[in-house]
Parts: C-alpha cells; sequence; structure tokens
C-alpha cells in the first residue's frame, strides 16, 4: 500500500495504513518495525496464536526470458528500474486496475513515451469500480500515453546489440494478427505470488497459525482487511 500510494494521484490510498495504525495504536498493540520475523523468533516467543499478513513478490511472465529491461510495476515505483525521458515503454496489463495506469502516468510525468497493453477490451477496465475511469483516460490523453487492447504478448528477445532494447512478439487475440514491436523497457503489471515461505515453515508449530491477504492469494487491499478481521474474531 505504502509503494502504491507514491504514484500520481494515489496519495489518499496511504490513509490506508494510516487509519489501521491509529487503531492499533489506540488499542496498545506492541508494534515492533526493523525486525524479521521468522519461524524460530516466532516459536521463541510462545505464542497463542499467529497471523501472518507477509504479503506477495512480483513474478516475471514466463516470456520475460530473463531480460533486465522487463520488470515489474513495483520494480519502477521502488526505484529499481528507471525509464528515462525519450525512452519507448510499454506497460503491459493483465489486471486492470491502477497498478498500470499509475505507473503510465508516472512515467509520462518523466518524459517516457508510454504505451499501456491490455488483453482485455478497455485499459484500465476496473477503474470504473472506483470511479476513476473518465478521470484516469482524460489525463492519459493529456500526457499522450497510447492504449492497445485485445493484445497479448508471447515472447521477447533482445534488441539490436548495444541498444539495450526489447523485440516483443504480440498477439491481437480476436483476429490472431502477430506483431514485432521494440520498447526501451517493458513493464508488467501481473499477478504476483504468494510470499508463504514463513507459512511454510510454520506448518508444524506448537499454535495456530494463519493467514491474511497476499500471502494467502494476492488480490487487493479490501481481501486482506476483511481476512484480518475475521482472524482477529476467530481468536
Amino acid at each position: 500500500v505504502a509503494t502504491a500510494a507514491t504514484a500520481p494521484g494515489r496519495a489518499e490510498f496511504l490513509d490506508v495504513v494510516r487509519n489501521l495504525l491509529a487503531e492499533c495504536v489506540r488499542h496498545g498493540v506492541d508494534i515492533r518495525t526493523g525486525t524479521e520475523a521468522t519461524a524460530e523468533s516466532l516459536r521463541a516467543e510462545a505464542p497463542d496464536a499467529v497471523v501472518l499478513a507477509t504479503g506477495a513478490r512480483p513474478q516475471p511472465p514466463y516470456w520475460a526470458g530473463g531480460l533486465e529491461r522487463v520488470v515489474d510495476v513495483r520494480d519502477v515505483l521502488e526505484g529499481r528500474a528507471a525509464p528515462a525521458a525519450g525512452q519507448r515503454v510499454l506497460v503491459v496489463d493483465e489486471l486492470g486496475f491502477h497498478q498500470a495506469t499509475s505507473v503510465a502516468e508516472l512515467l509520462a510525468d518523466r518524459g517516457c513515451r508510454v504505451r499501456i497493453s491490455t488483453p482485455a477490451m478497455v485499459v484500465g477496465q476496473d477503474l470504473g469500480v472506483t470511479l476513476d475511469l473518465e478521470t484516469y483516460s482524460v489525463r492519459a490523453h493529456g500526457k499522450g500515453i497510447g492504449h492497445a487492447t485485445d493484445q497479448v504478448v508471447t515472447g521477447a528477445r533482445p534488441g539490436p546489440e548495444g541498444s539495450g532494447a526489447v523485440e516483443l512478439d504480440i498477439l491481437t487475440h480476436t483476429t490472431g494478427e502477430m506483431a514485432q514491436e521494440r520498447y526501451d523497457w517493458v513493464v508488467c503489471a501481473l499477478h504476483q505470488t504468494p510470499e508463504d515461505a514463513l507459512w511454510h515453515a510454520l506448518k508444524d508449530a506448537p499454535f495456530p497459525v494463519r493467514r491474511a491477504g497476499d500471502c494467502l492469494t494476492p488480490r487487493r487491499a479490501h481481501a486482506a482487511v476483511v481476512e484480518g478481521h475475521r482472524a482477529g474474531a476467530a481468536l
């Protein structure tokens, strides 16, 4: 949530963290930061129960081929990938929500030439749920963000030697047409994989262990809040 809130127009999303943290403080919760929870440290605490909310991590698409310039939206937001002004960036969106559109705006603001590609019929289709689709569309037009729908990336390989570019094979699934396109960066907004190593390490623990949020299966923030509430109510 804190990472997502750094994107343009998403600052208010951090209220989710602020509000929940304020409630924890109000109820006297012992909050420890800068401390890694391990299976050994949790067993040493001898708790009555453990609720894991360890989140999820990006996973590269099957077609990425280990290319350094095929990255995740989190790599951009967290500063590990920094497309420069003037570079061509394709944002591959399989989620249809704020992840792709907000990062596309961020990169356009930095001077990149940005295009969003999605297998869906509409870019950012679920922005309609949060009443953001119309305002996003206006901003995207003003920033020159291109949209391409009904497309699936099927392959990637290095571009010309020394260019650092990425050559993509792109299928328009409604017609069967294949195309090859070249970009300086490919930024992916795809489904993540649960960060569940601690869950597996605690499967034989002498106390009950529950999961909430993305470490169970990656979804959206409200799912983590609901599952956290249910886990607390069950204790």
